[in-house]
């Protein structure tokens, strides 16, 4: 395999991986303290863990790469969360109702603080998917 397949499957299994191990972590909880949470409900602990793979396969894949996918992580925070905010106004604004809304540390009712870092490693797995191809 090429190199770039290796660095988008070594970013992929460790975003996975930490997903998965979230899940596993959240029943084993819920099992031993007999506590369950609706699967919905947010805590920033949860958050946190939830990003806590990503982030560290962004840095990983920095490591390997240099400053090309912070510079991409960067960017595409910036640009995904404009036009996640843009597409919501759109489209309440054409339609009359909202595509989605935001009840956590919401940015003009459109987006959300909370998001941001999602888009950044959307970014950084679309850059590593797209160097396979280039």
């Amino acid at each position: 395999m090429s190199p770039a397949v290796n660095k988008f499957l070594l970013f992929f299994m460790l975003v996975a991986g930490g997903v998965l191990l979230e899940v596993i972590v959240h029943k084993l909880h819920c099992f031993l303290t007999k506590q369950h949470y609706k699967e919905n409900h947010f805590t920033f602990r949860k958050y946190i863990f939830l990003l806590l793979f990503p982030f560290i396969a962004t840095f990983t894949i920095a490591y390997l790469e240099g400053w090309a996918p912070l510079v991409v992580f960067v960017v595409f925070s910036f640009i995904g969360t404009l036009l996640e905010g843009l597409v919501g106004f759109s489209y309440h604004k054409v339609v009359g109702q909202r595509l989605w809304t935001y009840h956590k540390y919401s940015l003009t009712g459109y987006t959300s603080l909370l998001s941001i870092p999602l888009w950044g490693m959307a970014g950084v797995l679309f850059w590593l998917l797209a160097r396979i191809f280039v």
